[in-house]
């Protein structure tokens, strides 16, 4: 048993309504709007992250027999620390199409020491075609600090 909310009477455990005077048992309004405050406060943390995010840009162009690194690629860490991303475009100046291109970075933390590497791939690039890649990177992240082309490769 036990003592209804507003009048106190005794009743059963499962009762949603009091026999004596007739209000719902259920949680009390004031309760449900404090829950559903927080609720929106955690909602509104998460799409509001404050920290900074590690963003640099590279000018430096590698030519493979025609495949070029265009400037202006970037990395940045998204926006949960998980990842670690290479965004930029690399460009087939050739007259023949590829059945395969890959391009690959390696990471490096503030001292230089080697990280890991960022790899993306495509099925194709066609002849004098532009390709936007999203390399991605998931070792060390919050730790890198550089990156450097390590290879484009095709065939």
């Amino acid at each position: 048993m036990k003592k209804c909310k507003y009048c106190q009477s005794e009743i059963d455990n499962r009762a949603k309504i009091c026999p004596k005077c007739g209000k719902k048992q259920g949680m009390p309004k004031w309760l449900i709007v404090i829950i559903v405050l927080i609720i929106i406060a955690i909602i509104a943390s998460l799409g509001n992250n404050t920290e900074e995010t590690k963003t640099q840009t590279g000018t430096t162009k590698k030519t493979t027999d025609g495949v070029v690194l265009e400037d202006g690629h970037s990395g940045s860490l998204d926006e949960f620390g998980t990842f670690y991303y290479i965004d930029g475009y690399i460009k087939n100046n050739t007259d023949k199409d590829y059945s395969y291109i890959g391009v690959e970075f390696t990471t490096y933390d503030s001292e230089g020491n080697t990280l890991g590497t960022c790899l993306d791939n495509n099925s194709s690039l066609e002849a004098n075609g532009r390709w936007k890649f999203h390399a991605i990177c998931s070792d060390d992240v919050e730790n890198i600090a550089s990156y450097k082309l390590k290879e484009i490769t095709k065939y």
